[in-house]
């Protein structure tokens, strides 16, 4: 290392900007900017040029730079702009290039409310996005104010035409993907196979696919007498432009810098040493943009590189072998190689992969083997299928032609992830670690190398030192995946909006839901409780309480199933508990369906039913019978283990909550946790049954600023006026109570310790 300043240089760069980060540094934190006291809240003029356009059904996404806020007439400089238009169709309103005009509202961009949600704030701050607009009208300035981004939305334009004329629409959104860097043709379906085969990397602009283009583009310049200078100028150039065009992800910036190295080493006679070429890389992009270092994609990219250039060596030393090899004796050897680098590469990523997805495609390193050597095919078979296809006349023809190879090995990727999410433990769902556990197992796997190297220099590196060097390893991958519950009882209330979602986890294992659903986020299941329950390690959910049918208590739920049932996720559940409503016959039974269909068994209660698992008890309060009305008679549960008993009312009101009340008044016991019926509605929670359950703390789970005006200024004050401390989902995050057997500590995600 030694010998590689610019490793040690860029090491140290990335402490500082970590260190200052911490500090509080605004600039390396993630601190929204400040927005003048006139724009708050308020609609206001932006004017700005697109660099960006991506365009769906309902609406218009438009990324803004050289951005001004316009206030009295005077322009002020604000951070880039993400502006959401809604449309009525996919037609793009403005493009990359043109300087528009537009009146919204800016709006913060918000931090992931709950545990294993995608953090937003990070991914638009790392790419220089500070600011979501909520756009009423869009006016155009000036249609080519970038010109060049005007011509680089021009060459992107023909590429899609030349992809829709030479590849099946089967594999044209893959081939978007690959070549364009857009994902908006991609399904989910193929994104879930794709990450089956541990190939999610094939579907980004990567540092393989630049690599491939510039060195080839490079070679056929030379072969056509192009002097050395130029063809590697020409084809850094295009390496760069082509970075750019595709949305300058980290990896794909990453691999222009590393060749633009390569390239210079070739110029000046020089030996390329690619660990050096990714350290200056790294300092170039973090210097660009400092957030990048907390970033998935950019750890990812550099860590599969470390792996390659720092494990691999060690781990696996290349001996020089004199003797020519036959066909076979090459295939093994390229077979083995291929299996050392994806080893390399998985120990390198692991904690990253574990820390940002968690969870791990078991099979991935095997099915890699069959799926790298050919990646090099799918791309060059699509660059030709995409280039003949820009051209007019019968190149078209030709193109199709040309596109076949990658056309039928892409389908054979989709075939191995369907094949692969049917084998056992396809997907290896770990959690998220404690970052402490991430720098212990880089530790480990640091002073493992270590030693080896100590030992090759001095020619003792033999069977028994790689022995313990991979115990060590094994030792750091148990460190990373083992858990010891610092709880007896966990419950957590989720954000979902307008919605209800809470889940039940014990020290035992087992994990109950209770709702899931919402009427103001899209995809709450797919996207808030799923990534919620992977990060906690969970494979299997025992059970699934549904209140009732409302949609903001049961969409989430239903999405789950289909997930399941479509083998999208390694999470498994076992059992549905509904309760009976005449009004609500209909959707329970498309519910009903659904879990049929993904092996889950259903399960009717009503008042006096209780689910027993050890210690754990859940005691149904409520409906009596099927003939209440759907809030009316909501499941009404009391979740119970040792000294620890909870509330959970759904949207319990009317009859329901004076049945409810009738058995509070026969089993009196003290509450730690009330869920507040129905988000807080005033025509809930009368002032009997608050008196009746006393709780140490309610939760009232609703939207901000949502229509129906949850929680009511009545409810309130009845819980003020009996001292009942009740916090609102939305502004704290995720609640999460932790009982130890003795004392309970709530906690919430916005960092807040509130209870002990």
């Amino acid at each position: 290392m030694t010998k590689r300043p610019l490793c040690i240089a860029a090491l140290v760069w990335a402490a500082l900007l970590w260190l200052l980060g911490a500090a509080g540094v605004p600039f390396l934190g993630f601190s929204p900017p400040q927005l003048s006291q006139e724009a708050q809240g308020k609609l206001v003029l932006v004017s700005g040029i697109v660099y960006r356009a991506d365009s769906y059904p309902q609406s218009n996404y438009l990324y803004l730079k050289k951005t001004n806020l316009i206030l009295n007439s005077e322009k002020y400089p604000i951070d880039n702009v993400r502006a959401k238009i809604k449309t009525q169709s996919e037609e793009r309103l403005a493009e990359p290039g043109s300087e528009i005009l537009i009146r919204g509202v800016l709006e913060e961009i918000p931090l992931p409310a709950n545990p294993g949600q995608f953090h937003e704030r990070n991914y638009q701050y790392a790419r220089r996005v500070k600011w979501y607009l909520e756009g009423a009208d869009l006016q155009v300035v000036r249609e080519k104010a970038d010109r060049l981004l005007f011509w680089q939305e021009q060459v992107k334009e023909k590429m899609r035409q030349g992809i829709s004329r030479s590849i099946p629409q089967s594999v044209q959104g893959i081939f978007l993907a690959m070549l364009t860097g857009e994902k908006g043709e991609l399904g989910q379906e193929e994104k879930s196979l794709f990450s089956a085969i541990g190939g999610s990397h094939i579907l980004a602009i990567s540092g393989l696919h630049l690599s491939v283009l510039g060195w080839g583009f490079y070679k056929i310049l030379r072969r056509l007498r192009i002097p050395v200078w130029a063809a590697g100028g020409v084809a850094s150039g295009w390496i760069f432009f082509y970075g750019i065009l595709t949305g300058s992800s980290a990896s794909a910036m990453r691999a222009a810098v590393m060749f633009a190295v390569g390239i210079g080493a070739v110029l000046f006679k020089r030996t390329y040493d690619f660990l050096s070429a990714m350290a200056l890389a790294s300092i170039l992009l973090l210097a660009e943009s400092p957030l990048l270092l907390y970033d998935s994609s950019f750890l990812l990219s550099f860590g599969a590189i470390a792996g390659l250039g720092l494990i691999q060596p060690v781990l696996f030393p290349h001996k020089n072998e004199k003797k020519k090899r036959s066909a076979k004796g090459k295939i093994t050897k390229s077979l083995k190689e291929g299996l050392q680098s994806g080893i390399s590469v998985w120990l390198a990523t692991l904690p990253m992969v574990m820390y940002f997805f968690f969870e791990v495609p078991v099979w991935g390193i095997l099915i890699n083997l069959a799926v790298l050597p050919t990646v090099n095919i799918v791309l060059i078979s699509g660059v030709l299928g995409c280039v003949l296809g820009m051209l007019p006349g019968g190149s078209v023809l030709l193109g199709r032609a040309a596109a076949v190879p990658g056309t039928v090995l892409l389908q054979g990727y989709l075939k191995a992830g369907e094949l692969v999410r049917k084998l056992p433990v396809s997907m290896w769902i770990t959690g998220q670690p404690k970052l402490w556990k991430c720098g212990a197992y880089y530790l480990l796997l640091l002073a493992a190398l270590l030693v080896l190297m100590y030992r090759e220099k001095r020619q003792k590196a033999g069977g028994k030192s790689r022995c313990v060097c991979w115990g060590v390893l094994g030792m750091s991958i148990l460190l990373l995946s083992l858990k010891i519950p610092d709880f007896v009882l966990r419950t957590v209330f989720l954000d979902v909006g307008q919605g209800d979602s809470a889940c039940i986890l014990t020290d035992k294992g087992s994990c109950y839901l209770i709702d899931g659903g919402s009427s103001s986020i899209s995809s709450v299941g797919r996207y808030r409780i799923l990534p919620f329950l992977k990060s906690q390690g969970i494979r299997k959910v025992d059970g699934i309480f549904v209140s009732h049918m409302d949609d903001d208590h049961v969409n989430g739920i239903q999405e789950l199933l289909e997930i399941t049932a479509a083998g999208e996720s390694a999470v498994r559940i076992r059992c549905l508990f509904l309760s009976p409503c005449r009004e609500t016959q209909e959707k329970a039974e498309s519910l009903k369906k659904c879990a049929q269909q993904a092996g889950c068994r259903i399960v009717f209660i009503k008042t006096g039913t209780q689910i027993r698992e050890g210690d754990l008890v859940f005691s149904c309060l409520s409906p009596k019978d099927s003939t209440m009305g759907s809030n009316e008679g909501s499941q009404v549960l009391r979740v119970s283990l040792g000294g620890f008993d909870s509330l959970f009312t759904g949207d319990m009101e009317g009859m329901g909550e004076k049945d409810v009340e009738q058995l509070l008044e026969k089993d009196k016991r003290s509450w730690e946790l009330l869920k507040i019926a129905h988000h807080g509605s005033k025509n809930s929670s009368s002032q009997e049954f608050l008196e009746l359950v006393r709780p140490r703390l309610g939760i009232i789970s609703c939207a901000k600023e949502n229509r129906y005006g949850h929680p009511h200024a009545e409810l309130l004050e009845r819980l003020e006026d009996l001292e009942i401390l009740a916090v609102q989902v939305w502004q704290t995050g995720a609640v999460t109570a932790d009982w130890d057997g003795k004392n309970t500590k709530v906690s919430f995600h916005y960092g807040k310790i509130m209870l002990e």
